[in-house]
């Protein structure tokens, strides 16, 4: 399998906002490009064992094929371009992970923010498996896309907060934030710790900053 970035052949070529794929084609995307950051990148999306089933993976190339995302050329050899090619490469060249979980009082969702050098897009998964694609705003930083996901979380769910790591610093814990009567709430938790230590009052640039220091930015 081979990977290759191609840009459209029209200025006015369509490009979605999101695309989704099964854990099967996750698996095919990740195994064009086998190293130390697909390996963690397939760890974050769950799909660890997918990727080592050949079986699992012929299956998901072959659905990315019949979909047109994928083509094989005459030796068999998949290769993928534009969007699909730029989701490719952030998995298998991804150099931070961040894991943002969401919930609330009868409610769950997580994002995953997978960020290389050439490309940052968001992972969110959705049912049967399935995760969606869609690449992060390119007028804002990462830390600033982060905190939009809480932000946006935490005003269709005030009760309720968001969990933050970064995946590849597990060492640091996660922060836990919820916002309160016109201010933020954020906590840090270690890995092992019995207690959360708290800051309360806090305001975006303060969450923001937290945020950064987390991601080691």
């Amino acid at each position: 399998m081979t990977e290759t970035v191609s840009k459209p052949e029209q200025a006015d070529s369509p490009y979605p906002d999101a695309i989704g794929f099964g854990f099967a084609e996750v698996a095919a995307l990740l195994s064009l490009a086998p190293g130390a950051a697909a390996t963690a990148s397939a760890a974050a999306l769950r799909v660890s064992d997918e990727v080592g089933d050949t079986r699992m993976v012929a299956a998901g190339g072959s659905s990315l094929v019949a979909r047109g995302l994928a083509f094989p050329d005459d030796d068999g050899v998949l290769s993928v371009g534009g969007p699909v090619a730029a989701v490719t490469r952030a998995l298998t060249t991804a150099q931070r992970r961040i894991e943002i979980s969401l919930v609330a009082p009868n409610y769950s969702d997580s994002v995953i923010s997978i960020e290389s050098a050439e490309y940052e897009i968001l992972m969110q998964p959705r049912s049967h498996l399935t995760w969606f694609a869609m690449a992060k705003r390119p007028d804002i930083t990462s830390a600033e896309a982060n905190l939009f996901i809480v932000q946006s979380h935490c005003a269709e769910h005030p009760d309720g907060g968001a969990l933050v790591k970064n995946r590849e610093t597990p060492e640091a814990g996660e922060l836990l934030i919820k916002v309160g009567e016109g201010a933020w709430t954020v906590g840090r938790r270690l890995p092992g710790a019995d207690s959360v230590e708290s800051k309360r009052g806090l305001s975006d640039s303060d969450v923001l900053a937290q945020l950064r220091a987390l991601r080691q930015d």
